[in-house]
This record gives C-alpha cells, structure tokens and sequence, in this order.
C-alpha cells in the first residue's frame, strides 16, 4: 500500500461514520441499502479485513431474530405459502419487509464498523470523536475525561479479550472433557465468568495506581494534523473536506427521507 493511499485512510472516517448513522436511522429499503453499499466499498478502501467468524455469527443470528420477529410481530396482509401460525399470529406481508429493512440496518452498520477499526485504529476514534465534541467543553461537558476513558478501554480491550480466552482454556483442561449438555456449558462460562470479572478489576486498579504515581493529566485534544496515524506536517489532506461533508449528508438523507 502506498503512502498516500496510507494517509488517505484515516480522512475516510467520516464517510463510514455516517454510513453508520444513516443506516442506524434508516427507514427506507433504499436508504438502508445505499448506506450498506457505502459502508462496504469504503470500508474496502480503507483496507478493512474480512469480517471475521464471530462478525458473521453475530450477524447471522441477528437477522434471523429480526426475520422472525417482525414476521410474526407485525399486523397486516397474511403472507401466501402456508406460513405456520405462532400464538394466533400469522406471518405478514409488511413483517417481511420490516425483517428485510433492519437486516439490511444492522449489516449496514457492522460493515462501517469494520472500515472504521481500519481507518481509526487505536485510539484514533478516541481522538476524532473528542475533536468533534470539543465545542461542548463550553457546556461543562467532559469531553477530555471521556476521551481518556474510551482510550484506555480501546487499549486494555484486547488483553481482557486474551484474558478471558485462557481463563476459559484453564477451566476447560480442569474439566477434563467437553461440556455435556447446555448447564454445563453454561457452568463452564460462569466458572470463566468470574475470573475474568476478578482479573479485570485488578487490573483497572493497578492502572490507576500507575496513572496517579506518574501525575497524569488530561492532554488537550489534538488537532487534525496531530492525530496519531495522520498526515506528516505540512502535507494536506486529499478531499479531506469533501469525505466530511460526504458522510454528513449521507446520514441527513436517512434521517430526513425516514421522515
């Protein structure tokens, strides 16, 4: 990868943020796709991996969850096909529609999820979202201590994650054998549960202790240029602008065309 198309890709931000919201907001078939299509090609651009496993398990399940409830949730026409009654209800021409619509909603908004961990890796997404918000500082806001906040947990996120992955592995060598059966699979994670609450906590403490001994203090939101990951000084940012105002009406189409 080039060294512009490096710098490039922190500026493609904002698209994917407001791919996010509008597809969060979306009300329409159109808008909800347009915000899906936006997310995954500028998400590709900003060099984001294949979503992996757990991304697509969770996907799965969510708009399997969605199908099912907005089929027989919501009331109208009685879908044709011999469509099995639930409780008195039946399945509905505009259930499926809706199930359709929050589907392409929630893909949407993981696709922009994944560009983003690209294009802000790190705290990055600490820093531009403080950025954004530091005018708000002027209404007692805590913006500075919320940034602080968001990057520690950014940070500590993936050793928690690892944390927990061996705790389960230990637990699952004294076991001896495979759970059998769904109490004790759900045995196995309370017994992995609670370690990894007691291990985390521990480490929250030792952080605190070590930020107090060193006298840390909030540092002053950084400017655009200054962002970790950015461009070197001096050099611009190409269509900077133009990515800004690109996610900002993309997200005012949702939301207005919802209404």
């Amino acid at each position: 990868m080039s060294d512009r198309v490096r710098a490039a890709r922190p500026h493609l931000g904002p698209v994917l943020v407001g791919a996010m919201l509008g597809a969060l907001v979306a009300g329409r078939l159109e808008t909800a796709l347009l915000c899906l299509m936006v997310a995954v090609l500028v998400a590709r651009a900003a060099g984001a991996p294949a979503p992996a496993r757990p991304w697509l398990l969770m996907l799965g399940v969510g708009a399997a969850l969605a199908w099912a409830l907005n089929l027989y949730l919501t009331p109208g026409r009685p879908l044709p096909g011999g469509w099995p009654v639930l409780a008195g209800r039946h399945a509905t021409v505009e259930g499926l529609a809706l199930g359709l619509l929050l589907t392409l909603r929630f893909a949407g908004a993981c696709a922009a999820l994944q560009g983003l961990r690209a294009a802000w890796p790190g705290e990055q997404a600490a820093d531009r979202a403080a950025r954004w918000l530091t005018p708000l500082e002027r209404l007692r806001v805590p913006v500075r201590e919320a940034r602080a906040m968001l990057g520690l947990a950014l940070r500590f996120a993936p050793l928690l994650g690892a944390e927990a992955v061996r705790i389960a592995r230990v637990q699952a060598l004294r076991a001896g054998r495979p759970p059998r059966g769904a109490r004790e699979w759900l045995q196995r994670r309370r017994a992995g549960t609670v370690p990894t609450l007691v291990g985390a906590l521990e480490r929250a403490e030792r952080v605190a202790l070590a930020l107090e001994a060193r006298h840390y203090r909030l540092r002053p939101v950084a400017a655009a240029g200054g962002l970790p990951g950015g461009l070197p000084h001096g050099a611009t940012a190409p269509f900077g602008r133009a990515w800004t105002v690109a996610g900002t009406g993309l997200a005012a189409l949702a939301l207005l065309w919802r209404a």
